[in-house]
This record gives structure tokens, sequence and C-alpha cells, in this order.
């Protein structure tokens, strides 16, 4: 028969959680004992703290994760790829300037014909916006490899 000793702690931590069960069954099974009706200012807390709570959680709205560069994109690259991609599709590119008042852009270096919207340069690698959704990172290689990274 194998024998087995039991410390005194192990006696003393059963003790103490027995004793620790027995005071919370005592607990609830008491009748909660009504409190006094509450104040405007604890009603006005609680709804803050509760407010404050809500707030807190960001949204889950499409828009919202747009919110920074490549948000939107369901793609996974690197920071710089997705900063490109969201001004391309924000046609806020890098050679955009603005002179009296009307947008101006650099002179595309493809075609050398017209000014390098982002709308010309779609066009110019016979791209639709919506082949640019639906394929980014196809979009991304064209730009590189027509040397249009610097444009946008």
């Amino acid at each position: 028969m194998i024998s087995r000793r039991i410390s005194k702690e192990t006696i003393v931590t059963r003790i103490g959680n027995e004793i620790a069960d027995a005071l919370a069954k005592a607990g609830a099974d008491d009748a909660s004992v009504p409190s006094a009706p509450l104040t405007y200012l604890e009603l006005f807390s609680r709804a803050k703290s509760r407010n404050k709570t809500i707030w807190l959680i960001p949204p889950v709205h499409h828009w919202y994760e747009g919110s920074r560069p490549g948000g939107c994109l369901s793609i996974d690259c690197n920071r710089r790829d997705q900063t490109t991609l969201t001004r391309f599709f924000s046609g806020h590119i890098r050679s955009l300037t603005f002179s009296d008042n009307s947008k101006c852009f650099e002179i595309c270096p493809k075609c050398t014909a017209e000014q390098a919207t982002p709308d010309h340069i779609l066009a110019c690698l016979g791209f639709s916006k919506q082949d640019l959704v639906s394929n980014p990172l196809l979009t991304l290689d064209f730009f590189r490899v027509h040397r249009l990274m610097d444009l946008i």
C-alpha cells in the first residue's frame, strides 16, 4: 500500500476553500436588500460610463477600415504599396499640383500626350477601375514595369 503524506499547507488550503465556498453559497441565498433611489448624479455617472465604453469600441463599418492607408484593401502588402494604391484610388497622386485653383498633373511619361491623371494612367495601361479594384497587385506590378511609381 502506498502511503501519501499530506502537508499542513494542503490541509489549510482545502479548509480555506471549503469555508469560502460555504460563505459564497450563504451570500447567494440572502435576499438582496432594496437600496435607496439613485440620485441624478449617480444616474448621470452610470450613463456617462456606459457611453464611454460604447465609444471606446471602434465601429465595424467598411469605411472606417478604409480611413488608414491600405485599410480598405484585402491584400497583404507592405505599407508603401498600400499607400500608393490608396493614393491612386483617391486621385491624390504625387504629380498633382494646384495652379489658379485648378488641378494640374504632370505629362504622362508613357504616351507624352496628356496629363497623367489617374484615369489616363489606367487608360494607358489598358486597365479599368474594375480591374484596379479586383486585382490591385497586378496593377502595382504594371505601375512598376512602366516606371509610373514616381508619379503616384
